[in-house]
C-alpha cells in the first residue's frame, strides 16, 4: 500500500528527516510516534506528495509519488483519507455538506448511496442529530468525530490521522481510537490505518506495530510490545516512561508485557 525507501528531507541546510524506509501493508494499523519535531508530519506530507523528498522513493497505492502523472497522482489521493488534527472541516458547510462534498468528489456513489453512509457513518460515532450543524456549533471532541468519518466515508484504501487526541481528556481520547476502529469495519472494507502521534498510549491502543522517530530517523519498527523491552535504550526510555506510576490494573489492561510490569511495579506499586 505505501513503501519509502531512502527519503531524505532538508530545509535551509537542516536535516529533517534523514533515509526513511518503510513500509505499509494491505490492512495494517500503524503508529507513528515520536517526539514533537521529529518529522512526523513532515513525513505524512511527502506520503501524500505535498512535498518532495530531496532523495528517495515514495511509492502510494502503486503510484510513483516523483515519476507519477498528474492524474495518477490525484487518482491516487482519491483513494486515500485524511483526519487532520483539528477536525479540517469547512466552516461554511453543514457537517452533512462536508461529508456529501468529501464524497462527490472521490467516489462515484449515487447521491442515495451518499447520504445512506452520512446517515449510518454519523450514528457510528454517535453524532446522529449534527448533518445540520456547522462545526463552530461543535465541540472539540465532536468535530474530531466528524473529521473521523470524513477520512472514512469515501471507503479510502489508505486512511491517516494526525494527532487524532491531542488535546482531548482521556475518556474522549478512549471513545475516539475506538471508533477509528470500528469505523475500519463500518466502511465494508478493511483500509489500512496510519495513525500520527506523539502519545505512546495512543499509539499502543491503535495498533501492535509502530514506527518511532528521533531527529529525522527511524530508531525503530516492530511490534511496540518487543520494542518497549528490547529496543535500545532511547526507545525503551522513550516509550515505557509514560506509564511510570500508573495504576497496575490499568497497566495490565492495556497488555504491556507481564515483565515490564513486573520490572516496574513488584516491589514499588501495589498491585
Amino acid at each position: 500500500m505505501i513503501e519509502m525507501q531512502g527519503v531524505s528531507k532538508q530545509f535551509d541546510g537542516k536535516k529533517i528527516l534523514e533515509n526513511i524506509t518503510v513500509t505499509v501493508n494491505p490492512g495494517e494499523r500503524l503508529g507513528i510516534i515520536g517526539p514533537g519535531g521529529c518529522g512526523k508530519t513532515l513525513l505524512i506530507k511527502i506520503l501524500l506528495g505535498l512535498i518532495s523528498p530531496d532523495k528517495g522513493k515514495v511509492h502510494v497505492l502503486g503510484v510513483d509519488m516523483d515519476k507519477g502523472t498528474s492524474s495518477e497522482q490525484n487518482r491516487m489521493r482519491k483513494q486515500v483519507g485524511m483526519a487532520f488534527q483539528q477536525g479540517g472541516l469547512f466552516d461554511f458547510m453543514t457537517v452533512q455538506e462536508n461529508l456529501l462534498f468529501a464524497m462527490s468528489q472521490m467516489t462515484s456513489m449515487t447521491a442515495g448511496e451518499m447520504q445512506e453512509t452520512v446517515e449510518r457513518l454519523l450514528a457510528a460515532v454517535k453524532l446522529p442529530h449534527v448533518q445540520s450543524m456547522y462545526p463552530y456549533e461543535l465541540s472539540g471532541g465532536m468535530q474530531r468525530r466528524v473529521g473521523i468519518v470524513r477520512a472514512l466515508c469515501t471507503q479510502p484504501r489508505v486512511a491517516i490521522f494526525d494527532e487524532p487526541t491531542s488535546g482531548l481528556d482521556p475518556v474522549t481520547s478512549t471513545i475516539i481510537l475506538n471508533m477509528i476502529l470500528a469505523l475500519g469495519t463500518h466502511t465494508g472494507h478493511d483500509p489500512s490505518l496510519l495513525v500520527v502521534t506523539s502519545n505512546v498510549e495512543t499509539a499502543i491502543r491503535f495498533s501492535d506495530r509502530i514506527l518511532v522517530l528521533h531527529e529525522g530517523h527511524v530508531v525503530a519498527d516492530g511490534p511496540w510490545r518487543t520494542l518497549m523491552m528490547e529496543g535500545s535504550d532511547w526507545v525503551r526510555h522513550f516509550l515505557q516512561v509514560r506509564f511510570i506510576g500508573l495504576d497496575r490494573a490499568y497497566v495490565k489492561g492495556l497488555g504491556l508485557p507481564p515483565a515490564f510490569i513486573e520490572a516496574h511495579w513488584k516491589t514499588i506499586w501495589i498491585s
